[in-house]
């Protein structure tokens, strides 16, 4: 995928791309900011420029993800089957060409040809309870983390946000660093502590069975410590792969900005509220989604609907997809600055900072990693970003 990368830029050069990213985020900050429940309820679509909307209008989710977001199927040409506006292709090739590349600095057979389910360089235990992509993540990062724990010295490593622990476990258990992990949800650190304790039974079987290939000696699993956190969002691959499948999942930000309209009649102050997941939403109709939906925030689930009002918000499906492929074409250039951001911070408080890609896009499209030393690395950068063999 296009995009430029942080290695090659000058000091410089990354401010400069900084004041460019924020010139074009502040440009189209009423997309940005949008909440796509509210399409209806704010007329989204009618605050996008006349010329967009008509360019927009009636494209099908994989023609979205085709010309706007400009991932087709493999073999696919691209049709426009109009003449698009200058100011909406200057957005498309404006996102493509400032956002930092994903694209890694190694290439290597698939990890899950074997079995797309398990790594084939991760060993049993450390895959147990985790999803592929996870598995991916976890061996890649801990890898990099032992590398410069090696180059530089370092001997105690802090995990921010470790959620269930797999990633501390396995730089603690499989690679045997000195680990604490902090974590905001108390559920998840009681499940990360049930998770080691698991662990550390298994180990102990395959030491017995094979003391000869078992590495022995103490091993410390990661400590796990109560700590507050926050973050989320997108991936634009991800969502394009979707559109292209066209499935009826796509419905969902439909019926619930239709579900918003509802609310906001019945209860005015009531605004945005979570609704806990509704099962099986592409097998309901959009009555049937807004009546559990009314009952999950609260609500009487029996009051009168205008069915005809709620249909007429269903048609406009597409022009919801749409709008929110808008906001997510810009999310790269917001991750790109925000990165860009703490990148420049750390350079200025004297430390040696760059932005390696370390994760396969294909399994992890976020796969920007900011590695920040206090002494320059200098060519072991690119050992970073290699592959162990």
């Amino acid at each position: 995928m296009p995009g430029v990368s942080a290695r090659r830029l000058s000091h410089e050069e990354r401010r400069q791309l900084a004041v460019n990213l924020t010139r074009v985020v502040t440009l189209y900050r009423s997309i940005l900011d949008a909440y796509i429940i509210e399409f209806f309820t704010d007329n989204l679509w009618g605050t996008l420029p006349c010329s967009w909307q008509e360019a927009l209008d009636g494209l099908n989710p994989p023609q979205l993800a085709t010309l706007l977001l400009g991932m087709p199927r493999e073999g696919e040409v691209a049709r426009y089957r109009s003449v698009w506006p200058l100011t909406l292709l200057a957005l498309k090739s404006t996102a493509y060409a400032l956002a930092f590349t994903r694209t890694p600095g190694f290439q290597t057979p698939s990890e899950f040809l074997e079995n797309p389910s398990q790594s084939s360089r991760l060993t049993a235990p450390f895959r147990k309870h985790v999803r592929p992509k996870k598995q991916h993540e976890i061996r890649r990062l801990g890898e990099l983390v032992k590398k410069l724990s090696d180059l530089t010295g370092c001997t105690q490593v802090v995990d921010v946000g470790s959620g269930q622990g797999h990633l501390s476990r396995f730089m603690s258990l499989g690679l045997g660093l000195m680990v604490k992990s902090i974590e905001g949800d108390q559920r998840l650190v009681e499940r990360a502590q049930r998770l080691d304790q698991e662990l550390l039974q298994t180990l102990e079987k395959e030491e017995k069975r094979n003391p000869k290939v078992v590495q022995t000696g103490p091993r410390h699993p990661p400590h796990h410590v109560v700590r507050l956190r926050e973050g989320a969002c997108h991936a634009l691959e991800e969502y394009a792969e979707r559109l292209q499948k066209a499935g009826p999942s796509l419905r969902t930000h439909c019926y619930r900005a239709a579900l918003e309209t509802v609310i906001r009649c019945a209860q005015p102050e009531l605004r945005r509220p979570g609704v806990q997941g509704i099962p099986r939403v592409h097998e309901l109709k959009i009555e049937e989604y807004v009546q559990r939906g009314l009952q999950r925030v609260g609500l009487d689930p029996h009051l009168p609907l205008n069915v005809a009002a709620l249909q007429a918000h269903q048609a406009q499906e597409n022009r919801v997809v749409a709008f929110f492929s808008l906001a997510l074409l810009l999310a790269p250039l917001v991750e790109t600055l925000i990165l860009l951001d703490r990148l420049l911070y750390l350079q200025e408080q004297g430390f040696h900072a760059e932005l390696l890609p370390i994760f396969s896009p294909e399994l992890s499209p976020r796969n920007l990693v900011l590695v920040a030393t206090k002494g320059p690395l200098g060519e072991a950068l690119s050992l970073l970003e290699t592959e162990d063999s």
